[in-house]
């Protein structure tokens, strides 16, 4: 009798009515029987363990797009500019973040370098200046050791979380326009 190298398709079909589980947390297994006839099982170990991880994740994803959309709304309202939908992408300059240095304290950041029309997208070398230029202010402005962001979390978008923290650090210390 030759055994049949072949697997049961149905053996890889996931029941649409369960939520979609973790790799881990869903084993499939399928075994063919000498006489060609095939049995799918599906092991599923502790379902509820691989729903507390989606559950933190989504949470997780929920807190930093509500930091997100905290962030564009603190740099909008104070620059009174529109940026982008990707705001990673448009902080990875230190354009932005300069301008918004300079806002809180004039002049912390003399030298910034901008996109021309004949050179739209700045070198990485003239980002990363930019970007040290913002950090640098933001210590001298008074923003605490702790709660300043890495290079990397701007200029590779690697933390927007990092950078919101280093941010609102930074507006709490504007100071508050008198109304006489």
């Amino acid at each position: 009798v030759r055994r049949s190298q072949h697997t049961d398709d149905s053996a890889l079909l996931v029941n649409e009515e369960r939520p979609p589980m973790s790799l881990s947390a869903s084993i499939s297994q399928s075994s063919v029987h000498t006489d060609g006839t095939s049995t799918a099982s599906s092991v599923t170990p502790n379902q509820d363990s691989g729903d507390a991880v989606i559950l933190q994740n989504q949470k997780q994803y929920d807190d930093e797009q509500r930091v997100v959309l905290q962030l564009r709304k603190n740099i909008e309202t104070r620059l009174k500019v529109s940026l982008p939908s990707d705001l990673g992408a448009a902080l990875t300059d230190g354009v932005v973040l300069c301008h918004l240095a300079n806002h809180v304290r004039p002049r912390s950041v003399s030298s910034i370098h901008v996109p021309s029309p004949a050179v739209p997208k700045l070198t990485m070398a003239k980002c990363r200046r930019n970007v040290e230029n913002f950090l640098e202010a933001c210590k001298r402005i008074g923003v605490p050791q702790d709660r300043l962001c890495l290079p990397l979390h701007i200029l590779e978008e690697k933390g927007l979380a990092h950078v919101a923290v280093t941010i609102e650090s930074l507006l709490e210390l504007a100071p508050t326009k008198q109304h006489h």
